[in-house]
């Protein structure tokens, strides 16, 4: 049977044994607790690194929306701008072309109806209906005789429905101007240039139509109807 000190020495070394692998098995652990806290790290900088870049890119959405709401809101701006200075020169055209019929007028007035002497030509008339305030009648130029009077519409460009608008115009004018209901109404419609098709449909209603020529503005269909 071993001795007390073969058993204690036993014990001892079993106890040396289980003291070595426990402090392996505590140098595994602090090793696993040590990489896992650094892993940790990593995953909170890298959620941080995350969220930092999520802002960033939601803060440059923003700015990107309101560039877009910015260039939206002038690409709006420049295109009322653009309208409008289409629309001031299309007027400034029409101003222009009555212009230039006005010295002529009682020339061709004269051409329309020779027997029939002008005396009065008015330039940008306009008119309030005397039966209802609420019409009024704007007329680019009238030359009168005493028998016939000369209505003219002035266009930077003629088609077809704006033609039908003025004839539908001039016809109203008896109500406006009932001084003139005993004339015969002649409806002129003038403009820089006048294409050969529209003079073919200014015939057919018995429109004058008056353009540039060589050197100034002249009837292109006189005769024809």
């Amino acid at each position: 049977m071993p001795s007390v000190v073969e058993r204690v020495d036993r014990l001892e070394a079993v106890f040396a044994s289980f003291m070595e692998r426990t402090e392996e098995a505590l140098a595994d652990i602090r090793a696993s607790t040590a990489e896992i806290r650094a892993s940790n790290l990593r995953t909170d900088a890298l959620l941080l690194e995350m969220q930092r870049q999520a802002e960033k890119d939601r803060q440059r959405a923003d700015l990107d929306r309101q560039q877009a709401e910015k260039d939206r809101q002038q690409a709006e701006k420049d295109r009322k701008d653009f309208n409008k200075r289409l629309a001031e020169l299309s007027d400034s055209m029409g101003t222009l072309i009555e212009d230039m019929v006005a010295p002529n007028a009682r020339r061709i007035a004269s051409e329309i109806f020779p027997a029939d002497p002008v005396v009065r030509v008015t330039q940008r008339f306009r008119q309030v209906h005397p039966a209802d305030r609420g019409r009024m009648l704007e007329i680019d130029l009238l030359a009168a005789g005493l028998k016939h009077l000369m209505v003219v519409e002035a266009k930077r460009r003629l088609d077809p429905e704006k033609i039908r608008e003025f004839v539908e115009k001039v016809g109203t004018l008896p109500e406006f101007l009932p001084e003139y209901a005993a004339h015969k109404l002649i409806p002129v419609v003038a403009s820089v240039n006048i294409d050969p098709s529209v003079i073919t449909f200014l015939n057919r209603h018995r429109v004058y139509g008056v353009a540039m020529g060589d050197e100034t503005m002249q009837l292109v269909n006189l005769g024809q109807f």
